[in-house]
């Protein structure tokens, strides 16, 4: 622990040089109790960094947390133990987590409707500023909500930093990757403290996005069940992989594999080949912050 700073990993590698930042790029990602950040160098073509924190662990709630870092203060005093994040790099990728969001085809989006779309699927009030991201890969928009604060930490600290949905950052990580494999229909649980994503490709497509809330394991697995039985897909043969924040040796996957026969962990390709020194763990927890198609 650094201060009131938890850390959940820290590696950097021998080349990373603080010097060299204009050369790397910056993904870096607001979660409900802290940040994580990875930094790719085009000089090696590998990442070089990789960073997860919880900030002030002592006064994290799960209903407070978030509220606290997206006013800044947390943010602020981690950034002055981490001058070199300020410097300037060929590419930053913002990722901000949040509940409150909605998926809107490309050939039926209009950005002026974003309120009209989101209302549609949430409850909003005048406190929170809405935003919108294209998904390349999906061809598709995501519209989503955050409170106004939030949205001035990129202006503050990351001036020109790509701003993205956390669900739309792990779509663009897994299209590319999955568009012509011959895995059918797979599905992807992205697991988040308190809440997790269900991702369904089809034919190298979107297929299906949804959030939900979970307290218990319980939760999770009658959700992730339901979902399968709606799209019409057999626990006993369809693909499921889990990225985020499992542990192979959790209740909540001894409880999974009880249910789901073909189950497994998300290990990026990308990073196994760049050389990157980190724990299979450590990938599937962070698939996100390690595509290196997000360092345009």
């Amino acid at each position: 622990m650094a201060g009131d700073h938890l850390v959940l990993v820290n590696y950097y590698d021998r080349l990373f040089d603080q010097a060299l930042t204009s050369q790397y790029s910056l993904s870096i990602r607001i979660d409900t109790d802290g940040l994580s950040f990875s930094v790719y160098s085009h000089l090696v073509s590998r990442y070089i960094v990789l960073e997860s924190v919880i900030l002030n662990k002592a006064s994290a709630t799960d209903a407070g947390m978030q509220g606290r870092i997206e006013s800044g203060d947390q943010l602020d005093n981690f950034l002055v133990k981490h001058p070199w994040l300020l410097n300037q790099f060929r590419h930053t990728a913002f990722i901000y987590t949040s509940m409150v969001y909605t998926l809107i085809p490309h050939a039926l989006y209009d950005p002026v409707k974003k309120a009209e779309y989101l209302n549609y699927v949430h409850k909003s009030d005048d406190s929170v500023v809405l935003y919108d991201h294209f998904l390349n890969s999906a061809e598709a928009w995501v519209v989503y909500a955050l409170p106004g604060s939030a949205g001035m930490i990129p202006d503050k600290h990351f001036n020109g930093a790509s701003v993205m949905h956390h669900v739309g950052a792990v779509i663009e990580t897994l299209l590319p990757r999955f568009r012509h494999n011959e895995i059918q229909n797979p599905v992807f649980v992205n697991v988040r403290k308190g809440s997790f994503d269900i991702i369904v490709l089809k034919e190298g497509k979107l297929r299906y996005c949804n959030s939900f809330n979970w307290k218990v394991n319980e939760d999770l697995v009658y959700y992730l069940v339901f979902v399968l039985d709606q799209l019409a897909l057999n626990p006993e043969n369809v693909p499921v992989m889990l990225l985020g924040l499992v542990e192979q040796t959790s209740s909540l996957y001894e409880l999974l594999q009880r249910y789901i026969r073909r189950i497994d962990f998300l290990y990026s390709a990308e990073v196994s080949n760049s050389g990157i020194a980190l724990s299979d763990s450590n990938e599937y927890k962070f698939y996100d912050l390690l595509n290196p198609g997000l360092c345009v």
